[in-house]
């Protein structure tokens, strides 16, 4: 979790970086301090969603990978027994492991959005 929090901080932090100029036109045209708030924190939800649903597909399909290789493993020639362990997955806990991932991005972007959402905009333009 610590890991995945650090990595949405770095991230964005790097996307507020990179688009400085265009946080600060957004901002001299006259955007309040919320909409580049909810732009990047929406950016990290994102980002929170597809790391959830690719982990839990990853995990998931490696899961059956690592039991049909244990099983293949575990059947010896004339022997009718396999040592095959089918792996469970409930449906809440997937559920549950979605929807924190994204929770946990918005709470490590909150502070680098905020950051953002406070810049001037005649700093912004200036850097770069």
């Amino acid at each position: 979790m610590l890991a995945s929090a650090i990595g949405v901080v770095t991230t964005l932090w790097a996307s507020v970086n990179e688009r400085t100029r265009e946080i600060g036109t957004i901002k001299a045209i006259g955007a309040k301090h919320w909409f580049i708030l909810s732009m990047l924190l929406s950016d990290a939800a994102v980002v929170g969603f597809i790391g959830a649903t690719t982990g839990i597909s990853t995990g998931i399909g490696l899961a059956y990978v690592l039991s049909s290789l244990g099983a293949a493993e575990g059947t010896h020639p004339g022997t009718a027994a396999s040592s095959h362990i089918a792996p469970i997955f409930l449906p809440n806990g997937l559920l549950r492991v979605w929807f924190l991932s994204p929770t946990i991005s918005l709470a490590a972007g909150i502070f680098p959005a905020w950051k953002a959402s406070r810049m001037s905009p005649l700093e912004a333009l200036r850097t770069t």
